[in-house]
């Protein structure tokens, strides 16, 4: 199945395309000799030629007029520096533009042809323990890209077919309302130091109290409570205004502003994720909204709404998973299960409702999220049952099970004892 072509996310039809790769050949010559000596060097960096058009109106690309796709092809063309580009067959990859051509002919009114050079940027990866939550970016990409063509083409035609505005805006308020009350929740706000270096107390410290605790900071070193909590609270402002803009998006849901609304949904979900220092709140805090779609109980333009603000969470939920560290072998599992649930409902109801991109799209997001969690939880231990004759100090038992004093932190999250020093005579931790 081919997937929808766009650059930096400016969307076009793809005729006609080629693959340019090979070797790069150093060819030594020597006086005397009839036959030189080819000197491989390595792999020639990949090349992409794509051939296309942009015609006005076309659900397909956005439904935007011609003049605005080829001005904000031309501008994605001329910025600096590498983008993304959603190749039809080949997938999401990074790359530069190395030639680009638009052509107009009579019909420059409504349809213009495109041609694009693209070279490959960056160093090549593979998919190790390290690395495998590429994928989940990679896949969240594919899945903003294909709902940007087919859940703007369901708003438009659930619009033509009777669908009113004021419909659209109330179901949209009450998406808004439900992701603004996530962004201030009470939990994911007291942990905005889970992020910081330091032990700020295990109520405190999310999902990087695992055994694996390795997320990276955000924030420069030296920085202190004093300082995140101004930025803490930029962030869940921006969350609660890309959640009003949202709903003026959906103010105009017509062939015009379709894709404004997709990219609202988008932004208003990057924001929450964003908002959440703590990556555990995230994935908490979007499958509580996810959970509270009810499809098929309202009109059509509210079940239209749902699945944008539902393609777009998953999106947002699989970005959000490739930042979580799993504690254990079980905690991995439990977390592959409780999403995988959720995503494979929604590409259920993407296949029923013939989004063939985004079902697709949505298994790909699927089989990310479970290779990324399955490879980071594999270098784990299992969780297994502790019981002693009595009540122990956590330093004593750390000291006891793993050899180890300073894992008594640990023990302590794990077990959540009323006190340090009089943990419970059973408990679960991680068995090594």
């Amino acid at each position: 199945m081919l997937l929808p072509a766009s650059f930096r996310g400016v969307p076009f039809a793809v005729t006609e395309s080629d693959a340019l790769g090979g070797r790069r050949i150093a060819l030594h010559q020597y006086p005397g000799r009839d036959k030189p000596w080819a000197e491989d060097m390595g792999r020639a960096p990949r090349r992409f030629r794509l051939r296309g058009f942009v015609l006005d109106g076309d659900v397909r690309l956005g439904g935007l007029p011609v003049v605005l796709l080829r001005a904000t092809l031309i501008s994605a063309i001329e910025k600096k520096g590498s983008g993304t580009l959603i190749h039809p067959t080949l997938g999401s990859m990074e790359v530069v533009v190395e030639r680009a051509s638009i052509s107009e002919g009579l019909g420059a009114n409504s349809y213009s042809e495109v041609e694009l050079e693209f070279v490959e940027s960056g160093a090549q990866t593979f998919p190790t323990t390290s690395v495998t939550a590429k994928l989940n970016e990679i896949a969240a990409i594919a899945l903003k890209a294909a709902s940007a063509v087919e859940t703007a083409a369901l708003l438009y035609s659930t619009y033509l077919s009777g669908g009113s505005r004021d419909e659209a805006v109330t179901a949209a308020a009450n998406w808004s309302g439900t992701v603004s009350s996530a962004a201030v929740d009470a939990t994911a706000m007291h942990r905005i130091v889970a992020q910081l270096s330091g032990n700020y107390g295990r109520y405190s410290a999310g999902a990087n109290a695992g055994l694996s605790g390795s997320n990276s900071s955000p924030y420069t070193s030296g920085t202190s409570v004093a300082d995140i909590i101004p930025i803490a609270s930029a962030n869940r402002q921006a969350t609660i205004d890309a959640a009003a803009t949202f709903v003026e998006a959906a103010t105009e849901v017509d062939l015009s502003a379709a894709s404004s609304v997709i990219n609202a949904a988008d932004s208003m979900f990057d924001a929450l994720v964003t908002s959440c220092a703590d990556p555990a709140d995230a994935i908490r805090l979007l499958l509580g909204i996810m959970g509270t779609a009810t499809l098929g109980l309202g009109n059509a333009m509210s079940d239209a709404i749902a699945q944008v603000v539902l393609r777009s969470a998953a999106a947002a939920l699989t970005t959000a998973a490739a930042s979580y560290q799993p504690q254990s072998v079980d905690d991995a599992a439990t977390r592959i299960s409780e999403i995988g649930s959720v995503l494979d409902a929604l590409m259920l109801t993407a296949a029923d409702a013939r989004a063939d991109a985004c079902s697709a799209a949505l298994r790909q997001c699927r089989g990310a999220i479970a290779t990324d969690l399955r490879n980071r939880g594999g270098t784990l231990a299992q969780m297994r049952t502790f019981k002693f004759a009595a009540a122990l100090p956590s330093l004593v038992l750390a000291q006891s099970i793993y050899a180890d004093a300073t894992r008594a932190a640990q023990l302590v999250t794990q077990a959540n004892p009323p006190h340090p020093l009089f943990m419970p005579a059973s408990f679960q931790a991680l068995a090594s």
